[in-house]
């Protein structure tokens, strides 16, 4: 019997120790930031190249397009009568999956910018331009293209030169 009981008390004194090392244990969390380089650089602007309108069109809605080459695509009837000589806004970045980029939208592959930009004179989107992004076939190079540009309203258009800015941003999210 006693050595049952000093068995026992083995056992208690370990037992004890244990819970007694198991009452200062802590716990911590580990946190870390993942930042993306993405090195974003503007290689060169857009530019619409020259818009001959006629001054005397008094309706609405004209719209051209305009292909990633700088070609004019197609004009509906109405205030244009040519445009030609765009050239693309090119920069790069690198990005997990530049092929994402497939000219459907200005946000793809965790680009963004806004989708349309007042020009000519307007205010608002009632003379304004929307713009793509096109991955270039090389391995961190983009276009930003013209795709749609509109006039609604005529009497807001000005001659000379018209500048407005587009800002392109990257989120790791996108």
């Amino acid at each position: 019997m006693k050595k049952y009981i000093l068995m026992l008390g083995v056992a208690g004194v370990v037992l004890g120790s244990y819970c007694a090392y198991a009452g200062n244990s802590a716990t911590m969390t580990v946190t870390a930031t993942i930042a993306h380089d993405v090195s974003l650089t503007k290689i060169g602007d857009i530019n619409l190249g020259t818009i001959t309108i006629n001054p005397a069109y008094t309706g609405t809605d004209t719209y051209w397009t305009y292909s990633d080459s700088g070609v004019i695509n197609y004009i509906t009837q109405g205030a244009i009568v040519s445009a030609d000589n765009a050239t693309a806004g090119t920069f790069t970045a690198n990005i997990a999956n530049p092929s994402a980029c497939n000219g459907t939208s200005i946000s793809c592959g965790g680009f963004s910018a806004d989708a349309e930009y007042p020009m000519f004179g307007g205010t608002g989107l009632s003379n304004a331009c929307g713009f793509v992004i096109e991955y270039s076939e090389s391995e961190n190079s983009f276009k930003v293209v013209p795709y749609s540009c509109h006039i609604h309203d005529m009497s807001k258009i000005t001659t000379g030169n018209h500048s407005e800015s587009i800002t392109i941003s990257y989120s790791a999210e996108g």
